[in-house]
């Protein structure tokens, strides 16, 4: 292969093929208990011999037996988590009560100052800057 040709290429990079039409391997999910009641799941290959121990990746701990049968779950068949929006985070932290309360601070606060001009809006401890767009 010409050297122009490999221009660009780095050693561990992404591959120059495509995956359509490639179909991920088969895989089985084995469920495993460290001794402190941390329970994780490891992949593995659909025929592979699952074993009865595994290691702990957080504490560390060798000798984590397997608590549950494995589940053998192809890679478009399992249901990914949904997405942590930014509002779901909000009201993990503060309740609807506490928002609405919020809210309305904020919106008295830029209705004191008046009219569409940039400004500072004081809300419980803290100083929020905003513009309206016109």
């Amino acid at each position: 292969m010409p050297h122009a040709v490999l221009r660009g290429y780095r050693w561990g990079g992404a591959s120059a093929e495509y995956d359509q039409g490639v179909e991920p391997a088969a895989r089985s999910t084995a469920r495993f208990e460290c001794s402190r009641g941390h329970v994780f799941t490891v992949p593995f290959a659909a025929d592979a011999e699952l074993p009865s121990r595994w290691s702990c990746r957080r504490h560390g701990l060798e000798d984590c037996a397997r608590i549950k049968d494995t589940a053998v779950d192809s890679i478009g068949g399992h249901r990914p988590k949904p997405r942590r929006t930014h509002l779901d985070m909000l009201h993990e932290r503060r309740s609807a009560a506490d928002l609405e309360k919020l809210l309305a601070e904020a919106l008295t606060a830029i209705r004191r100052q008046g009219g569409p001009r940039p400004g500072r809006v004081h809300v419980g401890d803290r100083t929020y800057s905003f513009s309206y767009d016109s």
